[in-house]
């Protein structure tokens, strides 16, 4: 059973439908985006920067953010791509949720701000993150990393970490994926079931999203949709889905696939649950901590 403020939570983004607007699909779906370009993106808040080292550089034209405390060395080291749908950037609660991870459990967190669709697609975004990841591990001098995402970002890690395996690149030490995008075809029949339930995705939504980010490239191709490629020779997974989100058939298909993941999946808990304040999220967020100091030593 949720808490009460996860569940008022998830009540109130249904009955408003603030983020469902933002993530159906359509006509509407092209000018949201388009409007989110014109507004600031958001940026680490100034309580971040007044307690945290917040430094921002440039990768081949994009922005790179590291959160990192400022009073100690740091337990792991962290690879993050942020979620969106693979369409909008990093979030207030993408900043507020890492901030929180370099405070509490002394990550020092690298979150590039990767190219985006509709500008850029699935073929470009995937080849720049891979280029980052090299550069990153460069610049680690031989340290081990954990690599994670949320939700599109989780799908990004994923891919990233198939494609490095299969190219020769440095690899992570363990993969975190929160509520995970592994599948960009939603054509799973639970997805319509739990679709009234989800207080922030849309069906119409991803399959416009999936699409757009896909441009030329298959589907099935794991540059979309890492669920179909290998998991074979991958680092330790922890991977979370939430009951009232209607990518937890992805999570659920990749604990299928490869039943050594260990996987948290909490009824009735809204898309990227782990990321925001719940107490749910605080345990889940103590899980990571442990798991990727774990994976670490």
């Amino acid at each position: 059973m949720p808490s009460f403020i996860a569940s008022l939570t998830g009540f109130v983004l249904r009955t408003t439908g603030i983020y469902r607007k933002l993530f159906t699909g359509g006509p509407q779906f092209q000018t949201n985006i388009a409007k989110s370009r014109a507004q600031p993106t958001p940026e680490p808040n100034a309580k971040a920067r007044g307690s945290l080292h917040v430094a921002h550089t440039e990768f081949a034209g994009r922005t790179v953010w590291t959160l990192a405390p400022k009073d100690r060395e740091p337990t792991a080291h962290i690879l993050y791509w942020h979620g969106g749908g693979y369409v909008y950037p990093a979030a207030a609660v993408h900043w507020d949720f890492l901030a929180h991870m370099a405070k509490v459990h002394g990550w020092s967190v690298t979150a590039p701000l990767y190219p985006l669709a509709p500008e850029s697609n699935a073929e470009k975004a995937t080849q720049w993150a891979m280029d980052f990841t090299r550069t990153y591990t460069d610049g680690l001098g031989g340290k081990a990393f954990v690599m994670g995402g949320d939700s599109a970002g989780g799908g990004l890690a994923a891919a990233v970490a198939q494609m490095g395996r299969d190219t020769g690149c440095a690899q992570a030490r363990a993969l975190i994926l929160i509520c995970p995008w592994l599948n960009l075809d939603p054509a799973h029949p639970e997805q319509a079931q739990i679709e009234p339930r989800d207080g922030i995705l849309t069906i119409s939504g991803i399959t416009d999203a999936g699409r757009i980010y896909a441009g030329n490239v298959p589907l099935t191709d794991i540059r979309c949709s890492p669920l179909f490629g290998s998991w074979d020779n991958l680092p330790p997974i922890l991977a979370f889905g939430g009951g009232n989100d209607i990518l937890v058939t992805d999570a659920r298909a990749l604990k299928a696939k490869h039943p050594t993941v260990a996987y948290r999946e909490l009824a009735g808990m809204l898309h990227d649950w782990p990321i925001f304040t719940f107490r749910e999220s605080r345990a889940a967020q103590a899980e990571m901590a442990a798991f990727a100091a774990s994976a670490l030593t």
